[in-house]
């Protein structure tokens, strides 16, 4: 599975699935949640909200995508900073477990995500990257080829490099590039959207499931702690 960091805006991505960022009311809120429903269509997208109703924090859901380029939005319900002390950890992890479960179940082969929980929930951009590389890396599926973070601005992507890691504008992706990616990330959906969605949300749903993607958030957050306090 091939793992890369854009700079761009997400709601311009030609993955199968793109991730909002969510509150468990799956209401619009502000920053990439606002631009996504925007983009997609609000009043559609709010509507298939509604009828799936509320999910619990670190957990996802899947609905159409509407008037994007992708195929599905996968709204993950992500955590906000109180004091580290409230699982903030374990739940982040899990959001990213649930939404890459997810994507994998309705046989996505791509997937792009914001930097969870980075903006307005608090966190430290520092913890939300990191979680996000060791959640995405630790993630084993059967369909899944490409994940990507996507970065909106500049400052963000300049302090993503200066952690490491390469940053693609893409913006500045040939042509030739661009239409050999959709063409390799389109071609498990197109035909069986409405029954991929339905498993995607029969497999969220199912408590096991809720359970095992919990326990791989609070098993990854252990290891972070761990690690960190050897340094």
């Amino acid at each position: 599975m091939d793992f890369v960091i854009e700079r761009g805006n997400i709601i311009h991505c030609d993955t199968d699935a793109i991730v909002l960022p969510a509150n468990k009311y799956l209401q619009e809120g502000t920053g990439a949640s606002g631009a996504i429903f925007s983009a997609a269509g609000r009043k559609k997208l709010t509507e298939a909200c509604r009828q799936i109703g509320e999910c619990e924090i670190g957990m996802a859901v899947p609905t159409s995508a509407y008037k994007l380029k992708s195929e599905y939005i996968i709204h993950a319900v992500v955590p906000s900073w109180i004091d580290g002390e409230h699982n903030e950890y374990e739940l982040l992890s899990s959001a990213y477990f649930a939404a890459l479960n997810v994507a994998d179940v309705m046989k996505c082969e791509s997937i792009a995500f914001p930097l969870l929980s980075a903006g307005n929930n608090g966190f430290d951009k520092n913890l939300a990257l990191k979680i996000a590389v060791e959640s995405i890396n630790s993630f084993h599926g059967d369909y899944l080829q490409i994940v990507k973070i996507i970065v909106f601005d500049e400052e963000m992507a300049v302090f993503v490099k200066a952690q490491g890691f390469d940053v693609t504008d893409h913006i500045k992706l040939s042509q030739i590039e661009r239409n050999e990616k959709i063409n390799r990330a389109k071609q498990a959906v197109k035909e069986k959207a409405d029954d991929l969605l339905k498993r995607g949300l029969e497999y969220i749903k199912d408590e096991d499931n809720q359970r095992k993607l919990i326990q791989l958030g609070i098993k990854l957050a252990d290891l972070y702690v761990k690690n960190k306090g050897k340094k």
